[in-house]
């Protein structure tokens, strides 16, 4: 399979603060990974550099095949732009543009970014929303829609940028319990479309469902990695055994 995503020794340090300690990881077209474990391990730290919101401190990034960085040292800044475009990251609380309809939420970064012209953009965003079962909610505003429906909003304006990889920073950490269930089928949904993502995510049982590889991250390192049934079902490391005891599977 093609490798879409590569991580090498990453780190990242904010001041004297090492939050990430040279991890390792590769995902490949169509695999679903999941990265689980406390608050402060850092799990979205990760999300965040390989979609350009932080530098990272040392280690290499490729995306499809293109160096990002490596060794810590960046790319030319022209060749970062055509790399970011490879990734898509929803955020866990939705960073729409308030004063923009739905429609336009989803329209803007493809004209912005894609250069596409409004009749194109339109035709792509009509058809997510439609695919996100909000078509109905096109000339709606964000605060007129529940915490779900503008989480589908951020998926569909993600998927318009066509990216390569998915990344999903705890997609259902700011909705209410009975919203989880819509945003979990949608990514569920894309998986079985052989979407390749990553998922940073505290459900555990849904991770278990969807995952071809997850990891369990800890204290800035990777304490033990595998398939679902490995990790989840299985463990072998005690603290991953600790961690996972705080949920039913």
């Amino acid at each position: 399979m093609d490798e879409i995503l590569c991580v090498e020794n990453l780190k990242k340090s904010f001041g004297s603060l090492q939050v990430i300690k040279g991890i390792s990881f590769s995902v490949h077209k169509g695999e679903v990974l999941s990265i689980i474990g406390p608050s402060g391990s850092g799990k979205s730290t990760i999300l965040r550099c390989i979609s350009q919101l932080e530098d990272v401190t040392e280690g290499s990034i490729t995306i499809c095949a293109l160096p990002l960085v490596q060794n810590g040292v960046y790319c030319k800044k022209e060749q970062r732009h055509n790399i970011v475009l490879k990734s898509g990251l929803v955020f866990q609380n939705f960073n729409l543009f308030p004063h923009y309809s739905v429609l336009q939420n989803v329209m803007q970064p493809q004209i912005k970014v894609l250069k596409k012209d409004k009749e194109q953009a339109m035709k792509t965003a009509t058809a997510l929303l439609e695919r996100m079962g909000l078509a109905e909610k096109a000339e709606f505003y964000p605060c007129q829609l529940s915490g779900g429906q503008q989480q589908r909003v951020s998926i569909a304006r993600a998927l318009a940028l066509k990216p390569e990889v998915l990344l999903f920073d705890e997609p259902t950490s700011a909705l209410d319990p009975e919203l989880t269930g819509e945003i979990l089928a949608v990514i569920k949904e894309l998986a079985a479309e052989k979407m390749t993502m990553v998922v940073v995510t505290h459900e555990m049982s849904f991770a278990r469902d969807i995952s071809s590889h997850i990891i369990f991250m800890d204290g800035g390192v990777i304490v033990e990695e595998g398939t679902a049934d490995v990790v989840i079902n299985n463990p072998k490391q005690e603290r991953t055994k600790t961690f996972l005891a705080r949920f039913s599977n």
